[in-house]
């Protein structure tokens, strides 16, 4: 409805000139009621990224107060330690996931993964108390773009130094307390370091993804001899691009003792130089306490994958596994002396033996040693349990429920340094349950407090299932075991994929592991596309021997097919469910069935596997890391779009010349096509499924069987490679990526294909659209401090930046903050102006008000209210130009003589905005052959452009009103 409000009830500041207050009003009175009438407060959207937590809970300076980190609700929620209740609920950035006191206990800093971000919020007494005072990030002054990516583990060396773990960029950025910036970085050679913490003037780095040295058993023969043992089979004989099963071969997977495997970092806090790494400890590293004595303790899992590994040479299996897929453990590194020595302690008894029902201690995640240093503890969250370990001989002393995947602990110790109180974040579950731990051997549970979660019931209830080692039969790992915070744990394994090529082998396949980030509209969900398949056809695990197929031209075209297993997505999903519930993480002998209803094997309820079937459609992938604010593409980026959907030269094999796909994304041909990098039944890959390109420059293991993650063939990447690699680099993402391409002068598998090198094409999915414009989650704070004469202008114009995106309909751009006086700031922006229910603001008046100090506020481009699960991204694409024989690319729109143009669309609705290279143009969307009810039923689309571009390769995008962006698809204007 539009606001008819009296203008005297338009609360503005009193020093504006009469002029500029006229103006004003008018302008805010016709955006409230000529543009439809927009609600002063529009209401946030919703997105599920499952982002990492590390220390998303700790005690305030005096042990009155309890700080959270409330992911899904974007706040830093205080609980009152005595009363235990919420008291505020301070609105920092996009999914904060870490929470650190400042030594002198005057501030708060909160991590903020998706935002990019620090929060620094005032703990003292007075006008700015439980107030965002500052904004801690990052920019690059060229391009606008982050560098300070997805921060998670937060740690001081004093009150004037702290230490923030950039988890995708493998880095700890050094920042100054006091001035707020960042003055360096320490460059971690792992894979996501996260959890931080400072003791005795040491900074100890857990790396996440550690890695466990595991890897595909093959060598280059003419320099590593076939042993049977390391290396099985020369991958020279075998062309991976068009044989993934690797047919023919003794596929195994195996511990390479040369493969970095650094798990904990100890550096000098005076000098930020590495004093020891630490190898060997386990595989995924959660979280990490030290000691006074300089022991640092830190929650792990070990995963078990190369426990049935030897599939070619000796024919195991799933069950070989014993239903134990990680090892759950804590590891004790006591680094007093040097070298650092090590202990692992396993939480339960080794397979094949099983852990009593009610004892299992899956995922071992927070964790924290009491002031005397006798006791931890800490929380298995797979198992919703919290539990105490004496710490000197690493016995588990005792265990308590708790709510659901707890992952965060805080503990307060008395004045002797005993264990007395744990206070434990429940992080899906959205509460704090405040655990009695003054008897470690009997640890109750004495009180749960709610949290505030805006999260949907569907979603959540899946998460939880997702995340509940209840769903496996040993109760010792859950699906999010293998899949971490919706991404990847980085390993191969042999959970039944089978090679089926008559005689040529007789044995299950390796196969990496596949985020949940993105799986929505990607059908089908596996590798091999016997999970959750709604297009059945030839397929990677049932072809029949090569020697009785069909060819032509030499291209395998498979005998046998598999007929579709679902009808519709939300159907694949639950298949998908299902069949991982009765085989991963089922005991493969005796498989229970949790309902007898239900008729299904498996631990989980009806319910549940719904409920997981709708969260797994709506984890998304996080904003593109270096995707500029005003959503320009690099030259790189736009290169590599070029490279990626435009036939560049390449010589198209496997077939005579002419044969085979043009690009990477034709879609005849079943490779990476639009809209999200999917493709199905290639035959050119042996029926094989091509998972998302989507994610690849934040994990090292690719391709099916990662083959380019392997040592024989890294260390010879300086002779084969643009990227070379060495030992002391660790696993690194572009190394493996480029490994595939070869070099200008040694051409690999891709370069030879397609003309193509690395660097353009991995740019293109670092800026590439997720749904998100560039400028999402970030965050600029006003004050006396941020706003100046000198920095004025260009404070004003990074916040100009958020109004174009808001009035793009790309995000909510909101200011919490507080004018000094005592009067809450929460506004909205809307038509040129800040509203709420009161008042109307300009920018320049809240400047003059920090400037003056007399407010503190931060400007925060948040979710649109139409990002959510009812408005999924958006997704458009074409078909192809021939067949998957000859020709193969996109049937990319050539303009102007196909404007309008005729693409295929999903969830687009009928005032959709277009968006050519990252920029609003004219133009109108109409659904051909059906309607929009309220999306194209029809899913054809025709986009009339009221300009034609320039000449040249352009990226067409269509928005959700106030909703998420598409991905983007190449036009070509002649």
């Amino acid at each position: 409805m539009p606001d008819t409000r009296p203008l005297a009830s338009v609360r503005l500041p009193s020093r504006l000139a009469p002029v500029t207050l006229m103006i004003l009003v008018a302008a805010l009175t016709l955006a409230l009621t000529c543009s439809g009438g927009p609600s002063p407060h529009q209401p946030e959207g919703q997105v599920t990224f499952a982002s990492p937590q590390v220390d998303p809970i700790a005690l305030g300076p005096s042990g009155d107060l309890v700080l959270v980190a409330n992911t899904a609700n974007g706040t830093l929620d205080l609980i009152d330690a005595q009363a235990h209740r919420v008291i505020s609920d301070v609105k920092v950035g996009l999914d904060p996931v870490s929470v650190a006191v400042r030594p002198d206990g005057g501030e708060a800093w909160v991590a903020n993964h998706v935002s990019d971000s620090v929060s620094v919020v005032d703990l003292r007494p007075g006008p700015t108390r439980y107030q965002v005072v500052a904004t801690i990030q990052d920019l690059d002054p060229a391009t606008g773009a982050t560098r300070f990516d997805e921060p998670v583990g937060i740690a001081f060396a004093d009150s004037g130094k702290a230490y923030v773990a950039l988890s995708s960029r493998n880095q700890v950025a050094i920042v100054d307390v006091n001035t707020r910036s960042v003055t360096g970085h320490i460059q971690v050679p792992s894979q996501e370091p996260r959890a931080l913490r400072v003791r005795g003037g040491k900074l100890y780095v857990a790396s996440f993804e550690s890695g466990n040295q595991t890897e595909l058993s093959t060598c280059p023969a003419a320099v590593f001899p076939i042993d049977g043992d390391q290396c099985t089979f020369d991958q020279g004989t075998l062309n991976f691009a068009s044989n993934p099963n690797l047919v023919g071969a003794p596929v195994d997977i195996v511990r390479d003792p040369r493969q970095p495997d650094r798990d904990l970092y100890v550096y000098d806090t005076a000098t930020d130089t590495l004093i020891e790494a630490v190898s060997h400890l386990g595989t995924l590293l959660y979280g990490l306490d030290v000691d006074g004595r300089g022991r640092a303790y830190v929650s792990l899992t070990e995963a078990r994958n190369d426990a049935n590994g030897r599939a070619g040479t000796q024919g195991q299996g799933l069950a070989d596994l014993d239903n134990r897929i990680f090892l759950n453990q804590v590891a004790t590194v006591d680094c007093s002396g040097s070298p650092c020595s090590a202990v692992v302690t396993d939480l339960e008894p080794l397979p094949p033996l099983q852990p009593a029902p009610g004892s299992q201690l899956a995922t071992p995640y927070g964790i924290r040693v009491s002031g005397d240093d006798s006791t931890l503890v800490a929380t298995a969250a797979a198992s919703s349990r919290v539990f105490t370990m004496d710490a000197a001989s690493g016995q588990v002393l005792g265990i308590a429920d708790v709510g659901a995947i707890p992952r965060g602990i805080a503990l307060r110790s008395d004045d002797d340094g005993r264990p007395e109180t744990a206070w434990v974040l429940n992080t899906v579950d959205a509460s704090v349950s405040v655990v009695d731990v003054s008897d470690p051997s009997q640890p109750v549970e004495r009180d749960r407090i709610p949290l505030p979660d805006p999260t949907p019931e569907d979603v959540r209830v899946g998460r939880i299932a997702f995340n509940d080692a209840n769903g496996s039969s040993a109760g010792t790992f859950s699906c999010a075991s293998c899949h971490p915070d919706g991404n990847t744990d980085q390993l191969l394994w042999i959970i039944g994929a089978r090679c089926s090529f008559g005689p040529l082998c007789n044995q299950e396949e390796p196969r990496s592991t596949m985020p949940i980030r993105g799986l929505r509209d990607t059908l089908p969900l596996h590798w091999d596309g016997v999970l959750g398949d709604p297009i059945g056809g030839t397929n990677g695990e049932v072809l029949t021997n090569p020697v009785a197929q069909v060819s032509f031209l030499g291209i395998p075209l498979g005998t046998e097919t598999v007929p579709p297993n679902c009808t519709d997505e939300h159907s694949c999903f639950r298949h998908l469910v299902d069949a991982a519930l009765s085989g991963v993480m089922c005991d493969t002998v005796a498989c229970t069935t949790a309902e007898d209803e239900l008729g299904l094997p498996g631990e989980l309820t009806e319910r549940e596997r719904d409920a997981m079937a709708v969260f797994l459609r709506n984890v998304m992938y996080p904003p593109p890391r270096m995707r500029r604010p005003d959503d320009q593409l690099s030259a790189s980026a736009r290169t590599g779009f070029d490279d990626f959907f435009l036939n560049v030269g390449g010589i198209n094999p496997p077939g005579p010349a002419g044969a085979g796909p043009e690009t990477c994304a034709d879609n005849s041909g079943g490779c990476h096509a639009l809209p999200f990098g999917a493709g199905t039944n290639s035959p050119f890959v042996g029926g094989f499924e091509a998972p998302t390109m989507r994610g690849i420059t934040d994990r090292y293991l690719l391709f099916s069987a990662g083959v380019t993650n392997v040592w024989e063939q890294l260390v010879f990447s300086p002779l084969i490679s643009d990227a070379p690699w060495t030992p002391a680099d660790g696993p690194d993402e572009f190394a493996n990526w480029a490994l595939a391409f070869g070099s200008a002068a040694n051409p690999g598998a891709f370069r030879n294909i397609y003309n193509t090198g690395p660097f353009d094409i991995f740019q293109m999915i670092e800026e590439g659209s997720t749904g998100f414009p560039g400028i999402i989650g970030r965050q600029v704070t006003i004050s006396a401090a941020t706003v100046t004469p000198a920095t004025r202008a260009a404070v004003a114009g990074a916040i100009a930046e958020m109004e174009r995106a808001d009035d793009r309909g790309l995000v909510n751009l909101r200011v919490h903050g507080r004018e000094l006086e005592g009067l809450v700031i929460d506004l909205s922006y809307a038509g040129g102006a800040y509203v709420d229910e009161t008042r109307g603001v300009g920018l320049q008046a809240l400047l003059d008000q920090a400037q003056e100090g007399e407010a503190v506020a931060t400007f925060t481009a948040a979710l649109p209210m139409n990002a959510d699960p009812d408005h999924p991204q958006p997704a458009i694409w074409v078909g192809s130009v021939g067949g998957f024989v000859f020709d193969g690319r996109l049937d990319l729109p050539q303009l102007p003589a196909a404007n309008p143009m005729t693409i295929s669309g999903r969830h687009v609705v009928a005032d959709a905005g277009v968006f050519v290279d990252g920029v609003p143009v004219g133009g109108s969307v109409a659904c051909v052959g059906g309607s929009f009810a309220p999306t194209c039923d029809s899913e054809t689309l025709r986009v009339t452009l009221d300009a034609i571009p320039a000449t040249g390769t352009h990226l067409l995008q269509l928005s959700t009103p106030d909703g998420l962006l598409s991905n983007e698809m190449p036009i070509v204007v002649q």
